[in-house]
């Protein structure tokens, strides 16, 4: 998908470019959540592109994809009366973690900030970590369909599957948070954080990933690494959704086995049928806790009593 994207952006992008007068030098992209002891923030610098904000939206969709990472980037992550100084990598990627909770400003060097709204989550019983591609959001993901269905993908028209507003509301309205732990990239923030409502489908922090050629080669590490950063700030149990269709049901299970008692259930969309699907049965039975596999999510309802 990432090779198709990069040939077509390279071919369509340097036809005609949009004209920004006093463009910036930076774009800076902000997502991350906060406990009630400490804010996590993932901070993502790239050089500025035209294309992210104006055009057609396949040109937006793979200036999304493809970043053009800042590296050396000075970064200042301000919560509340606390600060800390951190350097882009390669990707142009930076990671901020403080102690403490507030109003969240982030700054570079060269004078760009942004003042984000990073969710807040509770010491709740119980916190819902959900996959978006092919679990709540239709997808293909490992089909070439997947292809033309992100690069046409606006606002208006990402479909997301009928029976998932229903649940995640109904998890919101008992109080169990959610967060929306995905392997899309970081700069997809802004437009899935505006999907999501325009589906009807209640909100929480979105920990995407951070594109770069570590990320790249090891696509579960992003995940392994934000479920372990959540069991060590949230006390609660956690309940895993996800899907089939690629690495979800093996992170999970490692997880589960990882951290005994804390998860509550772990609950798979099967989009691949057999014999993924039953592939996937024998290696969630090894990780001690309930399980449901199932075409329909209105059956994962029953592992949260």
């Amino acid at each position: 998908m990432i090779r198709a994207a990069a040939l077509l952006y390279l071919s369509v992008a340097t036809l005609s470019l949009p004209v920004a007068l006093a463009a910036p030098a930076h774009e800076l992209s902000v997502a991350g959540w906060a406990s009630a002891r400490a804010t996590h923030l993932s901070i993502q610098v790239d050089a500025y592109d035209a294309w992210r904000g104006s055009g057609p939206a396949v040109l937006q969709n793979i200036a999304r994809l493809l970043p053009q990472g800042a590296a050396g980037i000075g970064v200042v992550c301000q919560v509340g009366e606390q600060s800390i100084d951190v350097i882009t990598d390669q990707g142009g990627h930076a990671r901020c973690e403080l102690k403490t909770t507030g109003a969240v400003k982030v700054s570079l060097v060269s004078g760009e900030e942004v003042r984000p709204n990073i969710p807040s989550l509770p010491d709740a019983p119980v916190t819902v970590i959900s996959d978006l591609d092919d679990t709540v959001l239709i997808t293909g993901a490992g089909k070439r369909s997947s292809v033309s269905t992100f690069l046409g993908a606006t606002v208006s028209n990402r479909a997301a599957f009928p029976d998932i507003a229903p649940l995640y509301n109904s998890f919101a309205a008992r109080g169990y948070p959610l967060v929306y732990l995905s392997n899309s990239p970081l700069g997809l923030s802004d437009f899935l954080r505006s999907v999501l409502p325009a589906r009807g489908i209640a909100n929480g922090p979105l920990l995407l990933r951070a594109l770069d050629a570590q990320t790249l080669l090891h696509s579960t590490q992003h995940k392994i690494q934000s479920l372990n950063e959540l069991a060590a700030d949230l006390p609660g149990q956690f309940l895993l959704i996800g899907d089939t269709a690629q690495k979800d049901p093996e992170v999970y299970t490692a997880f589960a086995q990882s951290h005994p008692g804390k998860v509550l259930g772990i609950a798979i969309r099967d989009v691949s049928g057999p014999p993924r699907s039953q592939d996937v049965a024998t290696l969630l039975y090894t990780a001690g806790v309930p399980v449901i596999i199932s075409a329909d999510a209105a059956a994962f309802a029953s592992l949260v009593r």
